[in-house]
């Protein structure tokens, strides 16, 4: 008996995923190695262009191109401008004052000088007020005085009166006097030359005279060859930014290309996977279809597979099984209508019996249309 005859299946893209589950884990699958391996090889090509980039500018960069021409000529002398003068009416201008490079500098210590100066300060305080008491003075420190039979107070009131005694205090710094078990007396309070207790202040008029230095004009001197060696230097920075940015283009560019690969091979990995599995997966779909017919009863006529599809033996087989089914369903239907027409000649054509043996070939014959 001669199979069906080849029927042209064309495949269509909305039905390329028949088993969904399927392709697209399969599919997913080999996107997601496929996207990996090529970012591991991105990351190790891109830091690889990366270093490259850096040693390419590095030996621009150490390349130095020409100085620039300096300009030669003779600027104004800040040594001439003239200084500010103040003017002192009860200073003596007739003099003039020595240069800097001429003064003497002192050779006297200002801290040996300050110390002296305390030291005779301590000194004056002793010889005016510890010749008839106890008390040890010290600079910016209170003076404590101890007096016998208890005259302290009496004491302190009258060397405050005495303005020698009390100007002595106050170049110490000393700002108070005490007794021992007695009172506090301060230094402001004491007697002043002349009965005067506030310092008087005045502030006598002055002029201020500013006179700037006419700044001479420079007189620049321009090399023979400035243009060139202008030009030579200012080419240089330009040549050596271009190639700057040329280097800079090449690694993006390096970039781009392994983006746009990576892209073009996940797209084209998900294409094919979905179109390889769909020609496994169109086979068994088929299949399925005709053993749902089978178990309703149902003997279609089984096509071939369309071209490029896989699981072809196993496709062959089923066939071969087909066949085979429907090649005994047909024996059954020859032999059941043999027994039928035995029946009728015998003058049973009536019986249930025959009846329902025409019934079971009807259905057969209608299962293998």
């Amino acid at each position: 008996m001669a199979g069906p005859p080849n029927k042209g299946y064309k495949r269509s893209w909305k039905n390329l995923l028949i088993n969904k589950r399927y392709q697209l884990r399969f599919t997913l699958f080999m996107v997601g190695l496929a996207a990996l391996l090529m970012s591991g090889l991105g990351i190790w090509v891109m830091k690889e262009a990366n270093d490259a980039t850096a040693v390419a500018k590095s030996s621009i960069v150490g390349d130095a191109c020409p100085e620039l021409p300096v300009l030669s000529g003779t600027m104004a002398d800040d040594d001439n401008a003239v200084p500010m003068k103040l003017d002192d009416p009860g200073a003596d201008t007739s003099s003039e004052v020595a240069p800097k490079s001429k003064r003497q500098h002192s050779s006297v210590d200002p801290q040996d000088v300050a110390h002296h100066n305390a030291n005779d300060d301590l000194i004056a305080v002793k010889n005016a007020w510890c010749l008839d008491a106890k008390c040890t003075p010290e600079n910016a420190m209170p003076l404590d005085l101890s007096v016998v039979g208890n005259k302290c107070d009496a004491y302190v009131k009258h060397k405050m009166a005495d303005p020698m005694a009390v100007a002595t205090l106050r170049a110490a710094l000393i700002p108070v006097v005490k007794c021992e078990g007695g009172s506090s007396f301060s230094v402001a309070e004491g007697a002043l030359p002349n009965g005067e207790h506030h310092v008087k202040v005045q502030l006598d008029d002055s002029t201020m005279t500013m006179t700037p230095a006419p700044l001479a004009a420079p007189v620049p001197t321009i090399p023979p060859d400035y243009a060139k060696q202008f030009g030579a230097h200012f080419s240089c920075v330009y040549r050596n930014a271009d190639k700057m940015d040329d280097i800079e283009l090449g690694r993006r560019r390096i970039l781009w290309v392994l983006v746009g690969t990576g892209l073009l091979l996940v797209i084209g990995l998900a294409v094919y996977g979905i179109k390889m599995t769909h020609r496994v997966a169109g086979p068994l779909f088929k299949v399925s279809l005709y053993l749902a017919k089978m178990k309703d009863g149902r003997y279609d006529k089984v096509w071939n597979l369309r071209k490029g599809d896989q699981l072809v033996s196993f496709y062959e087989h089923f066939k071969a099984g087909h066949a085979g089914v429907v090649t005994l369903e047909k024996t059954d239907i020859d032999q059941i209508k043999a027994v039928i027409a035995a029946a009728k000649d015998a003058g049973a054509g009536e019986s249930d019996a025959v009846k329902e043996l025409e019934t079971l070939v009807a259905r057969k014959e209608k299962a293998l249309e």
